[in-house]
């Protein structure tokens, strides 16, 4: 559907100003604690890993930068109808998104997504799924980590990004309904309830989503094959229509005991109904640029996903200085039931003649089982807030897959590409960290040591693999304020363990001349991570940060000559080094305020070729504006533009992406219901091209993913917000 006229990138840089909304961040919950405890923590000892505000201006800024987190609001956007989780991570400063939607921070995937302080256990495909069927309704604000301190998780060598829901701080009850309707190349909607209840005593919430997040992906790409010694050409069409079903369900409580004991219950539980069927048209040309033949192929997915995550926690204040014990035991369960048929055809180019036909059936069922359980201690003394915990982390992985072709009418198993792959895995971790304060300048500092134990096989051909090894993850933050300046400094280390599904060698094909495939030979990414961010008049913000990363973890394209087909496969690059400066200024004049988010990165790492290898190494840039206007009425309208230069990404180099964005929200009835339209990628411009810089293929991509679309959200709201819940970092479930 063309809503709109096609873009000018002129008009997209003189226009391209934005906004979202921005709201204040919600004061801890006080009930049934003590007032002096409280007091003393909010008072004496303030949450070293707490966003604090720092920006004062008419209108509050979208963005936020201090102590190594940047902070973007959405509690008042108008850009939020219709838009997905995964849709509004896109423009968070520094985040990008694969070919295969992978997601990326800094140039790296190695980075961890929280919904609420707590772990998904899930990365890749798998993530990217569920954000795209998260609601950007809920969303209150989206916040990035680039050096997280010691009592995270050690695993994202990019950082940490957290996503905050909506939740209830006040006592009372709340029903929220709301109903989205989108229109791209098909009608989509979104359904949501979500009650609570909050005595103070206890609060109790609930909720369910219905969300068809449909969507089409139109795709050239090529590269070239040999084939009875000579070079064939290919050029593809493809075309991918996604079909969604997705029901997200969560519940919880949490019990005050009494002023010391809190015992809280939740669960957070998704089942996707997934449908994917697939079409690829490919044109053989020969050395005469002649069309030789075409194949093709038509694919048919099935996968239902299934996700259940439950967690208990315990909450003991130990007295009213500020002293506190949780522990919490997570148990986590995804299963991923996936079947897929894929059929070719080859015919002449000359006369339309049937030369070949094949067929591939597949079974990969994946089941994935996490147990987890830690314990965190916080303990004020006049002079130092000290934080220590311990954690254990089991998880099992079981995937047994079969492959079978079509040989004279009827299916055998092609023993070559099915196995049974199992992995198991166990990290115990220990840390400790201090937050001091002297006058004006502040500290944090902290050690977290973490043991993995781990070990994968593939049954069938006796491949083992076994990984054991104990590392130490400093980390150091200090902040020195300057009247109204402020300068901030922070190191830590990290690791990136390569996530379950890139361990495993299963394939997955989009045609019979591309398939991506595990890699069990690959081994931890590990990485020094360094910032600096100098804040002026408590308004405009210069952060800068350099990135050393060892055995680096990307994707690798070879040729499988026994298939002749391209083979994408996650592979460990020997290190990379990459600079980031990020500028933020805001500005406003009375009901109209522009935040400018600019950047410049060099990333240097080498790249193996068919003899030897090269250094890649480029400077890129991005600008964000993102504007807003209060208008008459209680109109709220934004408008925002993104534009990112040509970038480096493992052995591809990225072409420049553009795109605009604009939406309008009122409050009717007391604010009781909210209304909003939006209007994303507007001109038709958002593509993700790229090229393969190693001469192992010289294969290129042209993706337009289905970004063009206008939405319409109502939401209703009876009582107040929602239930406010505790945050929790846990990792393993980010790799599956």
């Amino acid at each position: 559907m063309n809503l709109f006229h096609e873009p000018i990138l002129s008009f997209l840089l003189a226009t391209a100003v934005p906004a979202f909304g921005w709201a204040q961040p919600a004061l801890p919950d006080t009930a049934g604690k003590q007032p002096s405890a409280f007091l003393k923590d909010t008072l004496v000892f303030p949450r070293t890993d707490s966003m604090r505000s720092v920006t004062v201006t008419a209108i509050k800024n979208n963005l936020q930068v201090e102590n190594g987190r940047i902070t973007m609001n959405l509690a008042n956007s108008a850009l939020t109808a219709g838009a997905s989780a995964f849709e509004l991570l896109k423009r968070m400063p520094g985040v990008g998104v694969t070919q295969d939607d992978n997601i990326s921070l800094r140039g790296s995937e190695g980075v961890q997504v929280l919904i609420d302080g707590k772990m998904n256990y899930l990365t890749g495909k798998q993530l990217a799924d569920l954000l795209k069927g998260m609601s950007g309704d809920n969303i209150v604000r989206i916040e990035l980590l680039t050096t997280p301190t010691a009592n995270y998780d050690a695993a994202g060598n990019a950082g940490i990004i957290n996503i905050v829901t909506r939740k209830r701080t006040t006592r009372g009850y709340a029903v929220d309904l709301r109903t989205t309707v989108t229109r791209g190349s098909t009608w989509m909607h979104n359904e949501n309830i979500s009650a609570s209840v909050n005595t103070g005593t206890w609060s109790l919430y609930g909720s369910f989503d219905y969300n068809t997040p449909n969507r089409q992906v139109n795709s050239t790409s090529g590269n070239t094959i040999p084939e009875n010694g000579t070079s064939l050409r290919l050029h593809r069409q493809n075309t991918s229509r996604y079909l969604i079903k997705f029901y997200t369900g969560r519940a919880g409580i949490d019990y005050q005991l009494n002023k010391h004991h809190q015992l809280s219950a939740h669960y957070h539980g998704y089942f996707d109904d997934f449908t994917a069927p697939k079409d690829a048209l490919v044109y053989r040309y020969g050395p005469d640029q002649q069309v030789h033949s075409t194949v093709r192929t038509t694919t048919n997915i099935v996968e239902p996903y299934h996700y259940d995550a439950a967690n208990l926690a315990w909450t003991w204040w130990l007295d009213t200085t500020g002293k506190k014990l949780t522990t919490e035991a997570h148990y986590i369960s995804y299963r991923n039931l996936s079947d897929a048929l894929m059929t070719s055809t080859l015919t002449s180019g000359i006369d339309g003649a049937l030369l070949e036909k094949n067929a591939l059936r597949t079974h990969q069922p994946g089941y994935i089982t996490i147990r987890s359980a830690k314990a965190d201690l916080e303990w004020p003394t006049p002079t130092i807030l000290w934080k220590a915990g311990l954690k254990y982390a089991g998880v099992t992985n079981d995937n047994h897959y079969r492959f079978d072709s079509l040989i004279n009418d009827r299916y055998e198993e092609a023993s070559s590409m099915s196995n049974h792959f199992l992995y198991e895995e166990r990290v115990a971790a220990a840390y400790v960290s201090a937050f001091k304060k002297i006058q004006r300048t502040s500290f944090v500092a902290g050690l977290r040591i973490e043991h993995t134990d781990a070990k994968g096989q593939t049954l069938k051909d006796g491949n083992f693999n076994r990984w054991q090894y104990t590392s130490l993850f400093p980390s150091l933050s200090i902040d020195q304020e300057l009247h109204d300046h402020k300068l901030s400094l922070s190191l830590s280390r990290r690791i990136n363990r390569p996530a379950y599904a890139d361990l495993n060698p299963v394939r997955w094909y989009t045609d019979q001349y591309f398939y991506y495939a595990g890699n069990p030979s690959l081994v931890p990414e590990m990485a020094w991570l360094l910032s600096a961010a100098w804040t002026v008049h408590r308004k405009y913000i210069l952060t800068a940060s350099y990135a050393l990363r060892e055995n680096y973890l990307t994707k690798r394209l070879t040729m499988d000559s026994s298939a002749n087909a391209v083979k994408s496969q996650t592979a460990n690059f020997r290190n990379l080094q990459r600079f980031d400066l990020l500028v933020s200024a805001p500005f406003s004049a009375g009901p109209w305020s522009l935040q400018l988010n600019a950047g410049i990165n060099h990333s240097r790492y080498p790249l193996s070729q068919l003899s030897g290898e090269t250094t890649l190494a480029r400077w890129s840039a991005n600008v964000q504006l993102q504007q807003q206007l209060r208008l008459p009425a209680g109109f709220r309208a934004e408008l925002a533009a993104y534009y990112y230069s040509s970038e480096l990404w493992g052995i591809y180099l990225k072409r420049p992406l553009y795109y605009v964005d604009a939406g309008l929200r009122k409050n009717f009835g007391q604010d009781k219901l909210t209304a909003q339209i939006s209007l994303t990628d507007i001109f038709r411009t958002y593509r993700l091209r790229g090229t393969s810089l190693s001469n192992t293929t010289d294969y290129w991509y042209n993706d337009r993913p289905e970004a063009h679309r206008i939405s319409l959200s109502l939401q209703y709201r009876i009582g107040g917000k929602l239930t406010t819940r505790k945050a929790t970092q846990l990792e393993e479930q980010e790799r599956l």
